[in-house]
């Protein structure tokens, strides 16, 4: 047998690797973060050091154009490199980073990001009293031409002695590279990116440190969350009965126990480990912090997209608008939870979650959810168990104190339930969500008027006050609700002479701003413009030409729509006439007169309905909207029951209903996946056919007035005969048998048949959802 001759094997990898590494798919504006990185870790390095950090500033260059010559170019100030860390801080696979304090981890994001944009790659540097620049260049095409890595030192002269820094130049931008970056709208698309991105960073007083971030000349700005509350507002705060005081921004910091760590392998050990498991020393084992901090709040407006939780890594956003947290999963399967209660799938539930110890990919994209630190943050952000109380019960899961399940629980719905004063406060939310999108556009460019709450608060407090000022709801004798204007009204109690009147109230202020009217309008057919001042203003106002008169409107001279209204005027008591009418009645005849001027014309009637389509949505019947209320109504109503009843009074009801009935519960009942302790928790409603409910809620009305569900009387009306209960009685139950007949009929149409139904109809079924409401709003939601 021959002898076996003992040998090496070179792993050295082909420089074919580097370009190689160009096909991993990064999006450009990551490709920029990976070396602006590097940049934030050089700051890290002086900082920790505790030398002075002088305005550390990063510049980016992009090009403008489609150009052969065109490059990209990333310089910082901070303090430059040697030739040591020089070289190495460009070999792929290295890095002298620790990687739990610093941006930088795996030695290859410089390497990633420089081959995905181009071909050949400079890197200058220079410290302080260096006498010059000094680099190298990484030219793909050179090095596996040479087949080896080695490239030359390049030196340029340097002006300033003092100055320091470094610079990374990728040129020879890949064609598909090039083109994409020289489009004016994707260059923005990377400056909002970055602005996120770095966020926590580009403000005053950052975390864990402040620079100067600049594209192309321009600075580029944090963009930070559009909130209720919070920095630079006065706290917003809704009391509850079962949760106490619940602020609307909810900030949170939670310090972990320690926790050995592997700085050879990058390992976070179990507790009590003194050898790394996966290279079998201890050498490397230190013990460090961990820390879950940050803040959970509610937007200032609903979206489709914009919602969602930000997970950042000392400093740097990793994930934005994640909505992973919004999901409870069971068995791998995920299950929405927020923000199921919106007809359009609308959400405001934000925040930023700082998780610096746990671990991200390689592509920093992304945190491991494999990785015991994300399972521990997430038990501190959201509680274990469901968001909804009724499945954590379910599942025998306990109280949740946890931030997002209060924010959960006070503010998941997007509309106020019922429509009484107070009721928009309660949930912090703009009734016109178009107008709150509108004014958070002026948030995010920097409009000092809007970058506090308060033209949002002045909109709320608005609502409410009308709600206060006109009810939309009166009790008619024997708890009937009653629309004003409609069906009889309650008589006046007579004055007691003998109990002394209350002095005359104040006289109101002549002129009050009416913040909902008060804006920019622009009508797209016409292209004109009006910049509306909204006033209310009293009968007898200089601008009225009598009391008779409702409304009138002026230009000022500065150019500003000065609209006085007279809301108290008989015109605006009806179901069909508002101020908001009022107005684009208004702008509408301007248009007329404008539009003589110009030549154009359009009728009267397409710019009015122009307006209207823009500026009146709020009081659209829309179909989508109201099968959803419906639904949620019907669902409210059946939840009562298990809060009126005990287990041994719950099951005798359900074996009360028929056969069919009760087969129909059972069934959904186990597509859901409901236990069967559900039916003696007197919860089997909320699994019935909705003529179900409405044949049980006949049969059994006492369970559902007398303050149970509905205020209004019942068992306590007494006539002192029989017959004439009995009669008021059937008339109530009647009543509101009329009301859930009309809000099933919504929850059962597709809404394209809505969309076809009669105004009439639909106009009545919506207000059938109004009076069905309960007294107060719950504060706790399934």
């Amino acid at each position: 047998m021959p002898d076996i001759i003992a040998r090496e094997f070179n792993l050295l990898p082909h420089p074919r690797i580097l370009p190689m590494l160009g096909e991993i798919n990064l999006l450009p504006w990551r490709c920029i973060a990976e070396l602006i990185d590097n940049s934030v870790d050089a700051f890290l390095k002086v900082k920790r050091s505790g030398l002075q950090l002088q305005d550390p500033e990063i510049s980016v260059s992009l090009p403008m154009s489609d150009d052969a010559n065109a490059k990209v170019t990333i310089r910082d100030n901070g303090p430059g490199m040697d030739l040591d860390t020089l070289e190495n801080a460009v070999r792929a696979g290295w890095t002298s980073n620790d990687p739990i304090n610093n941006l930088g981890m795996f030695g290859m994001g410089f390497n990633i990001a420089t081959a995905r944009l181009g071909l050949v790659t400079r890197v200058w540097t220079t410290r302080v009293n260096d006498p010059e620049w000094v680099g190298l260049e990484i030219n793909f095409e050179t090095l596996i031409r040479q087949k080896h890595f080695k490239t030359p030192m390049l030196t340029r002269p340097k002006a300033d002695p003092l100055a320091h820094g470094t610079e990374i130049s990728v040129e020879r931008l890949k064609p598909e590279q090039r083109q994409w970056i020289s489009k004016g709208s994707n260059r923005s698309k990377i400056q909002r990116e970055l602005s996120k991105a770095y966020s926590t960073m580009l403000r005053t007083n950052g975390t864990p440190l402040s620079f100067r971030l600049q594209l192309n000349g321009q600075t580029v700005t944090a963009r930070s969350h559009c909130i209720w509350g919070g920095e630079g507002n006065p706290p917003r705060e809704v009391v509850t009965s079962k949760y106490g005081t619940v602020s609307a921004y909810i900030p949170f910091d939670h310090l972990l126990a320690d926790r050995p760590f592997c700085t050879a392998c990058w390992q976070w050990l179990s507790a009590g480990e003194i050898v790394c498991p996966c290279c079998d020393s201890g050498e490397s084992i230190s013990q460090r912090q961990r820390r879950v901090r940050g803040w959970l709040g509610i937007q200032r407006y609903t979206s489709e997209n914009e919602f969602g939780l930000d997970f950042l890594r000392n400093g740097r956003k990793i994930e934005t608008a994640n909505k992973d947290l919004f999901q409870w999963v069971t068995d791998g399967l995920p299950e929405e939870e927020y923000p199921i209660d919106d007809p359009r799938h609308r959400g405001r539930v934000v925040g930023e979650i700082h998780v610096d110890h746990c671990r991200v990919t390689y592509t920093k994209d992304r945190f491991d959810r494999n990785d015991p630190a994300w399972e521990e943050m997430v038990d501190l952000v959201r509680g274990q168990g469901p968001l909804r109380p009724d499945k954590a019960a379910e599942l025998g899961f306990g109280p949740n104190s946890s931030p997002l399940f209060l924010l959960f629980q006070v503010f998941r719905r997007t509309s106020p339930k019922p429509k009484v004063a107070g009721c928009y406060k309660k949930l912090l939310i703009v009734p016109e969500n178009e107008r709150a999108v509108k004014m958070a556009e002026a948030f995010y460019d920097g409009d000092a008027e809007y970058q506090t709450d308060q033209k949002w608060w002045e909109l709320v407090e608005e609502a409410d006050h009308q709600l206060l000022v006109v009810p939309p709801v009166q009790q008619a004798p024997g708890g009937i609700a009653v629309l004003p204007g409609f069906g009889q009204q309650p008589s006046p109690p007579a004055p007691n002479l003998a109990t002394p009147q209350p002095p005359p109230a104040t006289p109101p202020p002549q002129r009050l701003s009416i913040s909902s009217l008060t804006q920019e309008y622009r009508d797209d057919l016409t292209s004109l413009r009006w910049n509306v001042r909204a006033m209310r203003v009293q009968p007898t106002d200089s601008e009225l030409s009598g009391p008779n008169t409702p409304w009138a409107m002026k230009k000022t001279p500065q150019g500003t729509d000065e609209f006085y209204v007279n809301i108290e005027h008989d015109v605006f008591r009806s179901a069909t006439m508002t101020p908001l009418d009022a107005l684009l009645i208004e702008m509408t005849w301007s248009a007329m007169t404008l539009q003589r001027l110009a030549g154009t014309n359009h009728s009267f009637a397409t710019v009015l309905t122009s307006l209207r389509a823009k500026y009146a949505g709020i009081s659209k019947l829309d179909p989508v909207i109201l099968g959803n209320e419906a639904a949620k109504t019907l669902n409210d109503v059946a939840r009562s029951l298990n809060k009126n009843l005990t287990n041994d009074e719950s099951r005798p009801l359900f074996q009360s209903l028929t056969s069919s009935e009760q087969e129909a519960i059972l069934q959904q009942m186990a597509r859901r996946q409901a236990p069967q302790s559900i039916i003696d928790q007197g919860r089997f409603l909320e699994f019935a056919p909705k003529k179900t409910l409405l044949r049980f809620f006949e049969h059994h009305p006492e369970l559902f007035f007398d303050g149970k569900y509905w205020d209004a009387a019942y068992q306590t009306i007494d006539y002192g005969n029989a017959a004439a209960t009995e009669e008021a009685r059937s008339q109530i139950v009647s009543y509101y048998t009329n009301l859930l007949t009309d809000a099933i009929w919504l929850s059962e149409q597709d809404p394209s048949d809505l969309a076809e139904a009669s105004r009439a109809r639909l106009v009545r079924a919506s207000e059938a959802l109004d009076l069905l409401e309960p007294g107060d709003a719950p504060d706790e939601y399934p």
